[in-house]
């Protein structure tokens, strides 16, 4: 199904970000920085790679016939943004370093896949609103995270241990916005029957710290054990869960519902 492999490899170069980050510590002596176009390109591909699977969810929740002409063309400038990095390396204390062709050959698989993808047909309203909210949700939580940390801080156990690195590995993914390519891939998929397992994986990081923290025991300096819960992540994934819960009929009470459109099968 290109559809799927559309957004799947849309959404890989997310998961690929884990493996490029670099730790160098500080430093007595001047470093080197980035040029001016060492920023403009490496900051647009990065933007360009986080709002694809983003832009490919809204346009198969609510534009699904538009889906595959503005979603190639999207990923074909991610592309197109993508492979400049392998000609113009980023400057940072670490060192000069270039992109990963792995990270291309995900977009210019997309691209491809989004090509071979036929027109689908149009969800019914309230799934197409209840994945729109999940997809939101998660992406409010991780813009929080990332630019409003000193008001959104949260509140944590105070894990050690194993419990301490997997809470570390878990807000890793956030700020890398894994979990919102997780809910946008469920939003391109929301008409297949295993979209709803995305919530399963949406409910990990909203429930972690108070499992965490009932199973270690450990202490925590919140007001309350409910401040523990990733609230935002929690709604989102039970909205997930819901999403194939047979919707009301148009006619009111005792009406027979209405049956969704079938989803063309690519080929």
């Amino acid at each position: 199904m290109f559809r799927a492999l559309a957004i799947l490899a849309a959404t890989a170069p997310l998961l690929l970000s884990i493996l490029t980050l670099e730790s160098c510590g500080y430093f007595a002596y001047q470093v080197m920085e980035p040029s001016a176009l060492e920023t403009a390109v490496w900051q647009s591909a990065g933007y360009a790679s986080t709002l694809l699977p983003l832009i490919l969810a809204f346009l198969a929740l609510w534009a699904p016939r538009q889906f595959p002409k503005v979603g190639a063309i999207c990923a074909a400038v991610t592309l197109a943004l993508n492979a400049l990095t392998l000609v113009i390396p980023y400057t940072s204390p670490c060192g000069q370093r270039s992109g990963e062709w792995l990270v291309v050959a995900c977009h210019a698989v997309a691209v491809v896949a989004l090509l071979r993808t036929r027109p689908g047909h149009q969800l019914p309203r309230p799934r197409a609103a209840l994945w729109s909210a999940v997809v939101l949700l998660v992406l409010g939580q991780a813009l929080a995270r990332r630019y409003f940390s000193d008001v959104f801080v949260g509140c944590w156990a105070d894990l050690r241990g194993s419990w301490a690195q997997t809470a570390i590995h878990l807000d890793t993914a956030g700020a890398l916005y894994i979990w919102v390519g997780l809910a946008a891939v469920g939003a391109v998929l929301a008409a297949h029957p295993s979209a709803p397992l995305v919530g399963l994986a949406l409910l990990v990081p909203g429930l972690f710290h108070p499992v965490a923290w009932f199973l270690s025991s450990a202490p925590h300096g919140c007001s309350s054990t409910l401040d523990l819960f990733g609230w935002p992540h929690v709604i989102a994934g039970a909205l997930a869960l819901l999403s194939h819960a047979r919707l009301p009929g148009r006619g009111g009470p005792g009406t027979t519902p209405e049956r969704e459109p079938a989803q063309p099968h690519s080929s």
